[in-house]
């Protein structure tokens, strides 16, 4: 009875597998479609078809595997070697999945996590996106009706979303010009201080860090409110910069444990001043980083909200803004503008790797040039070295009179 009930187990494993999986996605669907959400019910349904499917099917023939190689040496024992092994193999042949190696399980696991975890993270924006050109009577993705593009009209008329990008915009750039300078400066006291001191300096300055942004802005605002200056942009650069400054002299560090300080010594012993040194040595070294550390600060500036929204005043930014609009309701505009940052950034990353590819491509033609010329010299050199050396010519020997 216990064979009858693995092998009937074992045949209908891949049937049982691909219907389980049906299953869940049709009752994914039909739920979906009564709630009015019948493609994400969908999609539910097969992710959790999937999961139930390999549960169910997955251990149990995991156990039926485990089983029949501990009873291979009792199959061989009582049928022999070759009768044992055309029964495992007929065995085997029943079920694709019990033909699984470890490691086919473990790639077919990481790749349905890998569809799940994209899924999760995508889907949001394409529904987003989808929501953009659905009809204006229908402000989500579905049921789209009718394509248009009259969001896109209704963002480029909203002049208070766009003066709260221009504010976002202007704090950036303010953020970007405290955060660098006073993140390098932290950066070089701490990689040059050699003192007891270098600890609680280094707590100090990654303090802002671990402090939440709701404190800081309010922290921010009380402080500078008593010497008369209200809440505006300039109180949103003042505490973005607290925190935001941290991030760049955390960035600025880990590029000066690569500097050589002997580099600096040998400028000076040669009669450079200190600013010499730092502009023409440190800053040229440096200039990655500046960079890498100036978008994070603008980056960072751009989708704050907890610390700015108590600095702002009465101003706006993006983020504060698009909050505002979201509260009182889904609001397509903010599906359009969603659009065209989405499109922007999959153009700019698309134009990068095609300029990283485009550059990788002629460093290693140029390394193959240099590698070719290299060899062709010193072809040339052998031939020349070898005609230098006179060859050895027969002796004359006098004619006999």
């Amino acid at each position: 009875m216990k064979d009858f009930i693995i092998r009937s187990l074992e045949s209908l494993s891949s049937f049982g597998y691909i219907v389980l999986i049906l299953a869940g996605t049709y009752a994914g669907w039909r739920w979906g479609a009564g709630e009015g959400h019948a493609f994400l019910g969908l999609i539910g349904g097969f992710v959790l078809g999937l999961v139930a499917a390999t549960v169910v099917f997955g251990l149990v023939l995991l156990a039926i595997g485990i089983h029949r190689n501990t009873g291979h040496l009792l199959l061989v024992q009582r049928l022999g070697p070759e009768r044992a092994e055309a029964s495992l193999r007929t065995a085997r042949a029943a079920t694709g999945f019990l033909g699984l190696s470890s490691g086919q399980i473990i790639r077919l696991g990481t790749n349905v996590y890998l569809v799940i975890f994209f899924a999760y993270m995508f889907l949001p924006l394409i529904f987003m996106m989808m929501a953009a050109f659905n009809s204006p009577t229908i402000p989500t993705a579905f049921p789209i009706r009718d394509l248009t593009l009259d969001w896109f009209g209704a963002l480029l008329g909203n002049t208070q979303l766009w003066e709260a990008a221009l504010n976002s915009v202007i704090i950036g750039v303010g953020v970007i010009c405290l955060t660098v300078p006073l993140g390098l400066a932290g950066a070089l006291v701490l990689t040059r201080l050699h003192s007891r001191a270098r600890t609680v300096i280094y707590a100090i300055l990654v303090s802002p860090l671990l402090t939440p942004g709701i404190i800081l802005g309010i922290s921010t605002l009380v402080f500078w409110n008593s010497f008369g200056v209200p809440g505006g942009l300039f109180l949103a650069i003042i505490a973005q910069s607290s925190f935001i400054s941290a991030f760049a002299m955390l960035l600025f560090m880990a590029r000066l444990q690569r500097f050589d300080p002997a580099l600096e010594e040998a400028a000076l012993d040669l009669g450079a001043s200190h600013q010499q040194v730092f502009w023409k040595i440190t800053v040229p070294f440096l200039r990655p980083t500046i960079l890498t550390a100036a978008v994070l600060a603008f980056l960072q500036s751009f989708e704050n909200f907890n610390t700015t929204v108590f600095a702002i005043g009465p101003e706006s930014t993006l983020t504060i803004q698009i909050a505002s609009m979201v509260r009182l309701g889904l609001s397509p505009e903010v599906n359009a503008l969603a659009v065209i940052f989405i499109v922007a950034t999959v153009t700019i990353a698309i134009a990068y790797e095609l300029k990283r590819r485009a550059e990788k491509a002629r460093a290693e033609v140029q390394k193959e040039l240099a590698r070719a010329a290299d060899a062709r010299i010193a072809l040339e050199e052998t031939v020349e070295g070898r005609g230098d050396t006179p060859s050895p010519q027969p002796a004359t020997q006098p004619a006999n009179a």
